[in-house]
């Protein structure tokens, strides 16, 4: 009996045309099989271009070859052993070894039933094929899209490996997506930046949901930037964990736009300075934190002495270069503790907080002592650009730092009426 070789056709199943006999003794194929017209293959690398593959195992001498044949053609080639009569023992070794299928009986039926469940495995297979085909052709049009994206944009497990990245998160690490997959951030980063960003991880599991952090990161040929980082847990389909998601964000345009209208807003352009809107901002913040023990607290009011004559006689350049120089030998006394800023003009505050107040008259004479050596000129009227200070101590329970200064003033005014370059307290 002839045995038609396509078993029911159709559009949505796979045909077994591509049948094969495999005999590594050289034998020819039984009668039964030889009615299929199956190609005789001797070289095990041709089978991969079969979809069936009926085998020649009439003793266990062979199995190795159903194992070589198995790496060879991988899970698409359904694998037949013709066996003739095996045992139990026999047929376990053959399926652990690899075949699909077993044809032990010569017999049209057992034949037909052997060929169908070919076909139903791999119609199943094709569909399988075609269904990854078309998760991997949604998964390239993702990752794609990612690709194109200029932000970094990451994917780790819990373990913090990472399971996939854009190609702008690889350019910001430095390295190659290959040698990003499967690996952690220990691998391309320092110890303490990469325990650093392991540590936010943990806190995000911990937690769940997302976190936002900013942090500064080294950038291979852009050196140091500032990062907006934004952290989310990924659920897995049984609701447990299955890592995180995570975006960086350069932030470092903004933040030195904000750092240069914050100086705008809190310094005076010229010197750099303090504003008197930022002075009586610090100074009113250190009063209302100030402890019960430390309301000791003192203002002075500075002035450059004749400065009218540097711009008068020098130019207004010269002017703003001695104003600039006096400014920068007062805040080298900052590092005592006196907050100094540019009230206008050539008129100066500064203000002392706990033991600074108690030693604010030691600290300022020093800064008057500074700027007669180093930063006074002569002109037509004598030597000009020292300094007169009036120095006004106070208690915040008592009085406002208004009224503090404007006593300051007056200890100013008696400091400029007594010869000037001199340091005079309030009464």
């Amino acid at each position: 009996m002839q045995l038609a070789r396509q078993i029911e056709p159709d559009s949505d199943t796979v045909t077994l045309a591509t049948i094969s006999w495999h005999s590594s003794r050289g034998l020819p194929p039984p009668a039964l099989i030889a009615s299929l017209s199956p190609s005789r293959i001797a070289a095990p690398e041709a089978l991969r271009a079969s979809s069936l593959c009926f085998l020649d195992c009439a003793d266990k001498g062979l199995i190795a070859q159903v194992v070589r044949l198995r790496e060879i053609c991988g899970d698409r080639l359904y694998l037949v052993a013709v066996t003739g009569s095996a045992t139990s023992e026999f047929q376990a070794e053959l399926f652990d070894a690899g075949v699909d299928d077993l044809l032990m009986e010569e017999g049209t039926p057992q034949l037909l039933r052997c060929l169908l469940r070919a076909k139903r495995h791999l119609t199943l297979l094709q569909t399988h094929e075609k269904t990854l085909a078309a998760l991997q052709d949604k998964l390239d049009a993702w990752q794609d899209g990612l690709d194109h994206l200029p932000t970094p944009i990451y994917l780790k497990d819990v373990g913090g490996r990472y399971l996939g990245c854009n190609t702008a998160f690889s350019h910001f690490v430095g390295t190659e997506r290959d040698r990003v997959i499967g690996h952690t951030l220990a691998d391309f980063l320092p110890p303490d930046v990469a325990e650093a960003h392991r540590e936010s991880d943990l806190e995000v599991m911990r937690r769940g949901g997302a976190i936002r952090l900013e942090t500064d990161v080294c950038v291979p040929d852009t050196g140091v930037r500032h990062i907006m980082l934004h952290k989310a847990c990924v659920a897995s389909p049984e609701g447990g964990l299955r890592g995180i998601a995570g975006v960086l964000i350069d932030i470092t345009e903004r933040k030195e736009l904000e750092s240069r209208l914050t100086a705008a807003a809190e310094r005076d352009p010229l010197t750099n300075a303090y504003n008197r809107r930022k002075f009586f901002q610090v100074a009113g913040s250190a009063i209302e934190t100030a402890n019960e023990g430390e309301r000791s607290f003192a203002v002075a009011v500075i002035d450059i002495d004749h400065f009218k004559s540097i711009n008068d006689e020098l130019g207004h350049g010269e002017g703003d270069v001695t104003l600039c120089s006096i400014v920068d030998t007062l805040r080298a006394h900052e590092e005592e503790g006196v907050l100094i800023a540019r009230a206008g003009g050539e008129e100066f505050f500064a203000f002392f907080t706990g033991d600074n107040a108690s030693q604010a008259a030691a600290i300022l004479e020093r800064m008057r002592a500074d700027i007669a050596r180093y930063c006074a000129v002569v002109t037509g009227i004598g030597t000009v650009g020292t300094i007169s200070i009036g120095l006004a101590d106070f208690d915040p329970l008592q009085e406002t730092i208004d009224h503090a200064l404007r006593r300051a003033d007056l200890a100013l005014y008696r400091a400029k009426r007594d010869g000037r370059n001199r340091l005079c307290r309030a009464d």
